[in-house]
């Protein structure tokens, strides 16, 4: 599987407008679990911005939040969503490096 952090960089590149949804992922960081989102599995959830989805994880051990697909909304959006967390990510305390990563608060 390729790299999701350059994924996820390229997916949001390719966003008409990604103000919003760069808005939307920036919010995740203090509150992980906003109003509206659906639960996709443990820890993964679903954010809706618009006509776009965001796919995520939340690793509350690590306060982190993995972004693991920005995309249109469509029937292929969440086929495969498991797979995009199958394999544990390596991670250190630099955030700045991973894309991907935010730190959130401990609830």
């Amino acid at each position: 599987m390729e790299n999701t952090g350059r994924r996820v960089e390229r997916e949001i590149e390719r966003l008409p407008r990604p103000d919003r949804v760069i808005a939307a992922i920036q919010s995740l960081a203090k509150t992980p679990r906003p109003y509206g989102i659906k639960q996709l599995g443990p820890d993964v959830y679903r954010l809706r911005v618009g006509n776009y989805r965001v796919i995520y994880q939340v690793l509350d051990d690590e306060c982190l939040v993995l972004i693991g697909r920005v995309c249109r909304r469509s029937e292929r959006t969440y086929r495969k969503w498991r797979q995009l967390f199958e394999e544990p990510a390596e991670y250190d305390t630099d955030f700045n490096s991973h894309p991907n990563c935010l730190p959130h608060p401990a609830d």
